[in-house]
C-alpha cells in the first residue's frame, strides 16, 4: 500500500495465498473447524466465505506478483528499510498495549452500554438446533442401526445398545448463553445481582492462581469507595472456594466471591483482575487492574 519492498511483499504475499487457499478450501469442505479466527470476534466469516475472500485476495497478488518489477521505487533502500521498521514498531506497540490494557474496541457481547439480560434472551420463534439421531439396538446378538422413524419401539426383543447425534443445523444462541452465578455452596444467585437496582460493582478474577496482584491496593481503594456510596460489591472467580478463602486473607478482600465459569469471566474483560460497574444489568464501565489507579470516583 505504501509502495515499500513491493518486490519482496509480493514473493511473501504469493507464499502465502499459496498455502492458505488450499487450506480454506479443504476447510470449507471438510468444516473441521467452524471459524477460521481472522479476524477475531470483529468479523465472523463461514469456512466458505473465508476461502471466498481468499479467492479474491488471489487475483490482486497475481496483479502484483506479475508486475512487481514495473514499481518503481520512490524512496531509497534506506528509507524504505526506516519506514517498515517505524510502521512495525506502530504495529507491534499498538498490539502490545491493547494486550494489557483494554481492547481499544470491545467486540465482546460484554462491551460497556450492553444489558446482559437482554444478551440472554431468546427471541420468539427462534430456531432450534435440528440433530440427526442414530439408534442402536441388539437382537439375537446382532446390532442393527435405526433412526428416529424406525426403531423398535414396542418390540421388547430388542435391547437398546448406544444413540448418536449428529448436527444437521445449529440453532439460535444468544450473545451471552453462559453467564451464570453461583454461590459456594451450589445456589444460583445470577437474577438478585443482575436485578440490583443500584450500582454493583464486580471484582473479576478468572483464575486466581494466575491473578497479577500487584495493582491489588488500588482495586480495594476502589471497593471502598464504592461500599461507602452503599453500592454493593461481588467477587468472581472459577477458582475454588479453598483458593478465594487463601486469597482472600492475602488481599484483604471483604466482600463476597462466588463461582463463575472461567471462560465467561475471561470473555466478560480481559485483566484477571478486573473491575466491572453494572447497573439493573447494564454494564456502565469496565477497567484493567493496570487502570484502577486513574479512578477517583465511580
Amino acid at each position: 500500500l505504501l509502495n515499500l519492498q513491493i518486490r519482496l511483499a509480493s514473493w511473501v504475499a504469493v507464499g502465502l495465498m499459496v498455502f492458505y487457499t488450499p487450506l480454506t478450501l479443504w476447510l470449507a469442505i471438510s468444516n473441521k473447524v467452524t471459524d477460521c479466527g481472522c479476524f477475531g470476534d470483529a468479523l465472523v466469516l463461514t469456512n466458505w466465505q473465508t476461502f471466498l475472500k481468499n479467492v479474491i485476495l488471489d487475483g490482486f497478488v497475481l496483479v502484483l506478483f506479475l508486475n512487481r518489477k514495473e514499481y518503481k521505487d520512490l524512496f531509497n533502500k534506506k528509507i524504505q528499510m526506516v519506514a517498515a521498521a517505524v510502521l512495525a514498531i506502530l504495529v507491534a506497540g499498538f498490539e502490545f498495549w491493547n494486550l494489557n490494557h483494554l481492547p481499544c474496541i470491545d467486540f465482546m457481547p460484554y462491551k460497556v452500554g450492553n444489558n446482559i439480560p437482554e444478551g440472554k434472551a431468546i427471541p420468539e420463534n427462534a430456531p432450534t438446533a435440528v440433530y440427526k439421531m442414530k439408534l442402536f439396538y441388539e437382537k439375537n446378538g446382532q446390532v442393527k442401526k435405526f433412526t428416529q422413524d424406525n426403531y423398535p419401539k414396542n418390540d421388547t426383543t430388542w435391547k437398546f445398545v448406544d444413540s448418536k447425534s449428529t448436527l444437521i443445523s445449529k440453532g439460535y444462541e444468544p450473545p451471552i448463553h453462559d453467564f451464570s452465578i453461583q454461590t459456594p455452596d451450589g445456589q444460583d444467585v445470577t437474577d438478585m445481582i443482575l436485578q440490583e437496582p443500584g450500582l454493583s460493582l464486580l471484582v473479576v478474577m478468572s483464575n486466581l492462581k494466575k491473578a497479577d496482584l500487584k495493582d491489588i491496593g488500588e482495586i480495594n481503594r476502589v471497593v471502598e469507595m464504592a461500599i461507602s456510596k452503599g453500592y454493593k460489591v461481588y467477587g468472581l472467580t472459577s477458582s475454588s472456594p479453598e483458593e478465594f478463602e487463601a486469597f482472600r486473607e492475602k488481599a484483604k478482600a471483604t466482600y463476597p466471591i462466588y463461582l463463575m465459569d472461567g471462560t465467561t469471566l475471561k470473555t466478560m474483560i480481559r485483566s484477571n483482575p478486573g473491575l466491572m460497574l453494572l447497573k439493573s444489568g447494564t454494564i456502565t464501565g469496565k477497567w484493567h487492574h493496570r487502570q484502577v489507579k486513574n479512578i477517583e470516583s465511580i
